[in-house]
């Protein structure tokens, strides 16, 4: 089995290691894969008061602001969509260094 080395704890002799860091980054794997444009489908998983988050890929969420969510303007997101809707979004955004994706309903 193979690690990577983090750091040595001189206080406790401990060495701290960690398996995650070998496996490829999901977000920079997916930004990789996907292009702005995209149209994917996916699944609702919040709601809050500027906008809906939606699962596109396996550990992979963007939001869809508030003002992409419907061609007509809504106030709350609960009025368009529910948390575990299947929903259509097109990719706005992909910020590989903030790790944000950008989503919008109201263009897929």
């Amino acid at each position: 089995m193979s690690c990577e080395f983090l750091q040595f704890d001189t206080w406790n002799g401990e060495a701290r290691l960690s398996l995650r860091a070998l496996q490829p980054d999901p977000f920079a794997t997916f930004a990789n894969g996907t292009e702005v444009g995209a149209t994917l489908r996916g699944r609702v998983t919040k709601l809050v008061p500027f906008g809906a988050f939606v699962q596109v890929a396996d550990g992979i969420e963007g939001l869809v602001h508030l003002s992409e969510l419907a061609s007509a303007p809504v106030e709350t997101p609960d009025e368009v969509v529910q948390v575990s809707d299947r929903v259509s979004v097109t990719v706005m955004e992909i910020d590989v260094e903030r790790r944000r994706l950008l989503l919008s309903r109201r263009q897929a």
